[in-house]
């Protein structure tokens, strides 16, 4: 019987004794290939643009890009390559941009290495592959009337963000393009959908939805 094609794979992960274990793991299972590591958004990117791996394992929380911006570029650049998010966030926000970016699998930091390997398997076959508590919180969010996505139109989810991130109208208008007078139409829609009155309670939903 002839041996199957090893799968060539990337990790983007900040997180020493996590990476370590991680590729260890991979490094010794006889269908992967581990083909490097990355300890931060900037150096993922340039690790896949550059060795052009077949699956990535990508964390969020990291210096420089995080893992879900880094996505968002991965997707537009190697649009065959198959992203899995390593992670614990379950946040309304990040769970809004993990569909929003069509990821193909999330595993919990706490699984099994038997887990990771069931999930990279499952997305090379063209099967989607989330951990249960990823797919349960997904789908108590997506239930949800109140969520914010469904409040909230996705550029003013864009001007959220911008806004928590302290940056001013005129920076926001001109990096998304738009006037200064609509930027601030957003703002103002922002704040009376979500019965914010000032700008710290639109902090606080933001924090508890988990944009940043």
């Amino acid at each position: 019987m002839a041996q199957k094609r090893r799968i060539r794979i990337a990790v983007v992960e900040d997180e020493y004794l996590v990476a370590r274990m991680l590729c260890a793991w991979l490094g010794q299972h006889r269908r992967f290939e581990l083909i490097g590591h990355a300890t931060d958004g900037e150096q993922g990117r340039a690790l896949c643009l550059q060795t052009r791996p077949e699956v990535v394992l990508l964390d969020i929380m990291m210096p420089k890009m995080d893992g879900l911006t880094l996505a968002g570029h991965l997707r537009r650049e190697l649009p065959d390559l198959k992203i899995i998010i390593l992670s614990a966030r379950l946040e309304p926000y990040v769970l809004y941009r993990l569909q929003q970016l069509d990821i193909h699998g999330c595993v919990d930091k706490s699984c099994t290495p038997d887990r990771v390997t069931q999930t990279i398997l499952s997305v090379m076959e063209g099967k989607d592959s989330w951990s249960p508590n990823y797919a349960n919180a997904w789908h108590q969010l997506r239930t949800d009337s109140k969520a914010f996505f469904k409040i909230l139109s996705d550029r003013e989810i864009e001007v959220l963000r911008l806004l928590v991130q302290g940056k001013d109208l005129s920076t926001i208008a001109t990096q998304l393009q738009i006037t200064y007078q609509t930027a601030r139409t957003h703002q103002r829609n922002i704040r009376r959908k979500l019965g914010a009155h000032s700008a710290v309670e639109v902090l606080r939903h933001a924090q508890k939805t988990g944009v940043f």
